[in-house]
């Protein structure tokens, strides 16, 4: 064989191995529907595709801690909302125990309605989170931060809870400020305190007019405090609310963005892909022919 058929015969089997190596290139790309199959491939896309994963996990871990704020904010607004309801509740009770003309026994029995709404505005005090710990726990406690020893007491740490990477958000709320710090005439009081000293008077039979009189008095005026402060942290929760609102929004947007853009440098085009594999059938299928001629030559062919 001369160096020249030899030289023909070298190339031919390059140019096989070229063409196969193609095509199980092509093979892989569309088994994977990936186009950057490793680092190699494409050093500058392959970095840059594992800094948009490193934003899109950033993002991912930042909207669970969003959903999971959201959901304990949402907890809180539902339960303060329903405080809302039995204070008003008292306070219409309380207005109408206020009427000279009740007898102790009408007031006994109207007492008796105002304690279990005291009663149910103390468990919602205590309502577990659903994560392990409660509404109104403060700065985090695993036992009810409400206990009644007396009187009612406020047993965790002042304070919330948060989470967020880039923004704090409070997924609990502060049950001192909430309940246990009501302005009166006579000092910080809690709610209970108002309302239980309200009712000691209107279950006393023999508690006078004037002394009944005052007693709804100071407790309509200690209600009345006591649901502006609700009021206010139900206005905090709804601006929290808000605000989560808006940064889920642009984490969603952000992630279709990212997405978009991992896909552009690692996701295969696959109208693309399959044209090549077939370019590259075709090729190989050539480059084998091509081989197969050249095998079949003699050093006769060449004499």
């Amino acid at each position: 064989m001369r160096v020249t058929t030899q030289l023909a015969y070298e190339r031919a089997i390059d140019a096989m191995n070229d063409r196969q190596a193609r095509l199980v290139r092509s093979q892989e790309e569309l088994a994977t529907g990936k186009k950057l199959l490793s680092p190699s491939d494409d050093p500058t896309a392959a970095a840059d595709a594992e800094r948009t994963r490193s934003q899109l996990r950033r993002i991912e871990i930042q909207q669970r801690m969003n959903d999971f704020a959201t959901n304990m904010l949402g907890q809180a607004e539902s339960t303060l909302s329903r405080a809302t309801d039995l204070m008003q509740s008292l306070r219409e009770g309380f207005v109408q125990a206020g009427n000279g003309s009740l007898s102790p026994t009408d007031r006994g029995l109207l007492a008796q309605q105002f304690r279990s709404y005291r009663e149910e505005l103390y468990t919602l005090a205590n309502r577990p989170d659903g994560a392990g710990g409660y509404v109104f726990g403060g700065q985090g406690t695993r036992t009810e931060p409400f206990s009644v020893n007396g009187t009612v007491t406020y047993d965790a740490t002042p304070g919330v809870q948060q989470v967020g990477l880039d923004h704090d958000t409070p997924t609990s709320v502060d049950g001192r400020t909430a309940f246990m710090t009501v302005p009166t005439a006579s000092g910080q009081r809690s709610v209970f305190d108002i309302v239980d000293d309200a009712l000691a008077v209107l279950e006393d039979p023999n508690a006078s007019k004037p002394t009944v009189t005052a007693a709804v008095q100071a407790a309509l005026g200690g209600i009345d405090t006591a649901l502006d402060r609700v009021q206010q942290r139900r206005t905090d929760i709804g601006e929290h609310l808000k605000a989560l609102e808006g940064r889920t929004a642009l984490n969603e947007t952000s992630s279709i963005e990212l997405s978009s853009e991992l896909s552009d440098l690692v996701d295969l085009d696959f109208a693309k892909a399959i044209s090549e594999f077939s370019a590259n059938q075709t090729a190989l299928q050539a480059a084998m022919k091509t081989y197969s001629e050249i095998s079949k030559m003699t050093l006769f062919d060449y004499v």
